[in-house]
């Protein structure tokens, strides 16, 4: 995996979060996934599929994920229901299609599928064999969420 694969989805990320959210996410570290099991108890994936194969996930704890959601939608959410799923599911949806523009741009294509979400502590997405994933912690309100990219180029 190149690092130039996962620098749109930073870029999105934190051009998403400001202007359709209204919160500025501060871009940490940067790691290489050893496992399948997802970071927090809420989280949004979209597999790509085209040019490139893999999915891009992003996961938030669940007070975080209240918090994000409630200011996208601009009503309070208190607990992990229906609405909290559809926004994070959005979220994912608005950064990946953003960094979908980029690589476009480029000539390199590749189709999203639709957003699943995921709740409950200790979950896991399987990534296709063979794809390293990286992440990008990013810092909000003195609380992580993290963006995971798995994607390598079609042979």
């Amino acid at each position: 995996m190149k690092a130039e694969f996962v620098n749109p989805f930073i870029s999105s990320t934190l051009s998403v979060f400001k202007t359709m959210i209204g919160m500025d996410p501060v871009k940490g570290d940067l790691y290489i996934k050893s496992d399948e099991k997802l970071f927090y108890d809420v989280s949004g994936a979209i597999g790509l599929v085209g040019d490139f194969v893999g999915y891009v996930s992003i996961s938030f704890p669940e007070d975080l994920a209240l918090e994000v959601g409630s200011q996208f939608l601009g009503e309070e959410i208190t607990e992990l229901n229906n609405e909290l799923g559809d926004a994070v599911g959005e979220i994912i949806n608005m950064v990946t299609g953003s960094a979908k523009k980029h690589f476009s741009d480029k000539g390199k294509k590749f189709n999203i599928s639709v957003p699943n979400v995921v709740v409950g502590k200790g979950h896991t997405i399987q990534r296709p064999a063979n794809i390293i994933c990286i992440g990008v912690k990013f810092h909000l309100n003195d609380k992580i969420f993290v963006v995971e990219v798995a994607m390598k180029e079609k042979k």
